[in-house]
């Protein structure tokens, strides 16, 4: 078929496509021993099909979904407080982990940081609450695991509002290291980290504190840890597990995913963290087992189920008994197929310096949680070429995030591709000037993350992305170009 044949087809194609909410993955070639692939961890989490989201933090004690920064420490004062409690109504409702807000986007700390004393230890508690969780929910044979904001209001990571654009500094990003160096190596195995903050800020992304930096370092403390990014996508980038925002709009991951997916919804319409409204207003069993877990689990989509400790430290009677219920009357479906081969996932991302459309590489998903694109999407009427600042060695794959607006708001099943890229060539260069084709191929008419695997790593510090062809008549679009190692990390020359 000629390059003419080829975007009409693609072109006549594209609405039927647009129709299928999450189209299947690319397979991951089976190959689960590669570095890159992370089946077996992705598999184990939607196996564990129900989990606990603790949202407790500074937010708890001032009435706040997000509080504002520089509270006074002494405010945190919950004087019951019980981890073993939640981890009591956890198992009895079958949940078989837990994530626990380590720290929110004020920045306060629920372990005695070495960096900050805007944490527990300056608190009238003076007490570890992430090791009292850590121990807790083990003890009770729960995995526990962690949340972590890269957003940071008090301690000057990133804005402390929505106004403002400060520089994102080496202090910082260092800052953002040695936090979740405590984390990683304080308190046993963390098989999930779930970053939040970063790439769905307007006023700084993935590059300004670079994920391939943070993402490195991860792997190095505890190779076995999953990420997800709460960054608002539709399709897995730069995580490891998808992730649907219930709240938002009340979205459902759809039937016919097959990505290693989760989804987050509090116990309460009140919000993430605990409210005065809390205690009345909680889902029942039914709508939680019958609305949510019946349907989810067959979509390979894990439930997190946030359940909000009051400022006492406890959780409700009224959540508990709902808990219990679901417990007696929820069993996993055990019939289940397995997980779906999975697509290699890009562990050791590049952070471009800059790029010929500086869009392509902003850190940003450019998916609004309305349905638009809330960000700038690069046009690639010509190719984007991305300078990594210095040439690299083992570099193996190229990654092409289309645009993820949906026709309707507040919904997965209609995606708009007008503009994304069907066929394609990949060059890479030492100097700038002169290119060689390293990869050439074509792309389904889809919203779903592009990559491109190399034959032989290539050796580069330039990389540069063509555009063949692409779905309707205007310019191809991107959200986000980006490179790196699969297998294993890009070294610097």
């Amino acid at each position: 078929m000629d390059r003419r044949a080829f975007l009409a087809a693609t072109a006549a194609t594209a609405a039927t496509a647009g129709l299928t909410a999450f189209p299947r993955p690319p397979a991951a070639e089976a190959a689960v021993h590669r570095g890159g692939n992370r089946y077996d961890l992705q598999r184990r989490f939607v196996d564990w099909r129900f989990g606990m989201f603790l949202h407790f933090n500074m937010g708890t004690f001032h009435d706040a979904e997000w509080v504002e920064p520089d509270q006074d420490p002494g405010s945190f004062d919950p004087a019951d407080l019980d981890c073993g409690q939640w981890a009591d109504a956890a198992k009895a409702a079958g949940m078989r982990f837990a994530v626990l807000t380590a720290k929110h986007h004020d920045g306060f700390c629920l372990w005695p940081s070495r960096y900050t004393s805007y944490s527990v230890s300056s608190s009238p508690l003076k007490r570890d609450v992430v090791r009292e969780y850590m121990h807790a929910f083990r003890a009770r044979g729960i995995t526990p695991c962690l949340y972590f904001s890269i957003w940071d209001r008090t301690n000057g990571v990133g804005p402390k509002g929505f106004d403002d654009r400060p520089p994102i500094t080496r202090a910082n990003i260092e800052f953002v290291k040695d936090q979740l160096t405590e984390l990683l190596t304080r308190y046993g195995p963390v098989p999930v980290l779930i970053l939040d903050g970063w790439a769905w800020h307007w006023a700084f992304g993935h590059q300004s504190i670079p994920f391939g930096e943070i993402r490195a370092h991860i792997a190095a403390l505890q190779p076995g840890c999953l990420v997800l990014d709460l960054n608002g996508l539709t399709v897995p980038w730069h995580s490891e597990l998808l992730f649907v925002e219930e709240t938002k709009g009340g979205v459902f991951c759809p039937p016919g995913n097959t990505y290693a997916a989760s989804q987050g919804q509090s116990i309460s319409p009140s919000g993430w963290f605990w409210h005065p409204s809390t205690p009345g207003s909680l889902l029942t069993a039914e709508q939680i087992a019958g609305g949510h877990l019946a349907e989810l689990e067959a979509r390979y989509c894990t439930f997190i189920l946030n359940c909000p400790p009051n400022p006492r430290g406890l959780l409700d009677d009224g959540a508990v008994e709902v808990l219990r219920e679901v417990g007696r009357t929820w069993r996993p479906d055990r019939d289940r197929p397995p997980l779906p081969a999975q697509p290699d996932v890009l562990r050791f991302p590049l952070t471009p310096v800059s790029a010929t459309d500086p869009a392509a590489v902003d850190g940003h998903s450019d998916y609004g949680w309305n349905g638009q694109a809330d960000q700038t999407l690069a046009a690639l009427a010509a190719p984007v070429t991305l300078d990594l600042g210095r040439a690299f060695t083992g570099i193996d794959t190229l990654t092409y995030l289309p645009r993820q607006d949906t026709e309707t708001p507040y919904s997965f099943e209609r995606f708009v591709t007008t503009g994304t890229v069907t066929e394609y060539r990949v060059s890479t260069s030492l100097d700038g000037a002169s290119f060689r084709t390293a990869a050439e191929g074509r792309w389904a008419p889809d919203h779903t993350l592009k990559q491109v695997r190399f034959r032989t790593p290539v050796t580069a510090r330039h990389i540069r992305l063509e555009a063949l062809a692409a779905v309707g008549d205007g310019p191809a679009l991107a959200s986000e170009v980006g490179c790196g190692g699969t297998n294993r990390r890009p070294r610097p020359l």
